[in-house]
């Protein structure tokens, strides 16, 4: 008889994590956790009552909207997942909201300095995804200097985050996104959810993920071990790859004075809520 299968969500703010967490979940046999797919932007128009739905604006009507469309999601999440799979994931960079299915959630958080840090390299590595460059001639002649010579900023770290709207605009959305994942959690009581720090994953990577394999209702045991880049950190660092260090406490090296003002202010407040601070005097 066939085994029904299960589904989880894996969530946390780009950068945070996502890609390592799902390759560490990934490596289990009974476990498929690909992604981005990104089902929110499916769920969207039923949540929001856009036009879609306003010829039947009933609770009645969206609530078998939402049922057709969750399954269909796992249907095409069994088909593009391993076929020995028994625990299949979505693994979207999201806030947990909206709820694209009702089964377990493994929500991933990461210092926000750190992930400011990382998000900027990642858009001066992709500056495609950003009009950042377009609208600033300092920042686009930083980009330059850093496509000349990829060393760039550990030779002048004080220019990673020179632009103030990049520093800005991160820490705002970075705590926006904690603060509505805190309201799920305590509104949606029967949602299934665990939150896990990057830098304890960092710290405990095989106790960490033997007791999320335990959260999904898998055996660890038959986890192979952790080898290659789901090892934490890297052995080099890569300034020009999506995959560039994996190393927690690095924006130490990156924030200016001016950069500490700036952050403290929009999200001193979220460090200390989260553990990473005692008060504002770091």
């Amino acid at each position: 008889m066939k085994t029904k299968k299960r589904f989880f969500c894996l969530r946390g703010f780009m950068k945070s994590g996502t890609n390592w967490l799902g390759g560490l979940l990934d490596r289990h046999p009974d476990v498929s956790c690909k992604g981005e797919y990104h089902w929110e932007l499916l769920l969207k128009p039923v949540f929001e009552r856009s036009p879609l739905m306003m010829q039947t604006q009933t609770d009645d009507a969206q609530r078998e909207t939402l049922k057709h469309l969750r399954s269909a999601i796992r249907r095409t999440m069994t088909a593009l997942s391993d076929p020995q799979a028994q625990v299949i994931g979505d693994r979207t960079p999201h806030t947990i909201a909206p709820i694209v299915l009702p089964d377990p959630h493994i929500v991933i958080i990461r210092d926000g300095r750190d992930i400011l840090v990382s998000r900027a390299f990642h858009l001066f590595n992709s500056p495609s995804y950003t009009q950042l460059f377009k609208r600033s001639k300092t920042a686009a002649a930083t980009l330059r200097e850093f496509q000349a010579n990829k060393w760039f900023f550990k030779e002048n770290p004080d220019k990673l985050l020179e632009n103030a709207e990049l520093v800005e605009t991160t820490a705002r959305w970075w705590v926006d996104q904690l603060e509505q994942d805190r309201r799920v959690a305590e509104t949606q009581t029967k949602l299934k959810i665990r939150f896990v720090k990057y830098e304890e994953l960092h710290r405990s990577t095989q106790t960490i993920t033997d007791e999320l394999f335990e959260f999904l209702e898998v055996d660890p045991q038959r986890a192979p071990p952790i080898e290659g880049e789901l090892k934490p950190g890297f052995a080099t660092e890569n300034p020009d790859q999506f995959l560039r260090k994996g190393q927690a406490g690095d924006w130490i090296k990156y924030f200016t004075d001016r950069v500490k003002a700036q952050f403290k202010a929009i999200a001193g407040e979220e460090l200390i809520r989260q553990g990473y601070e005692r008060d504002l005097n770091w």
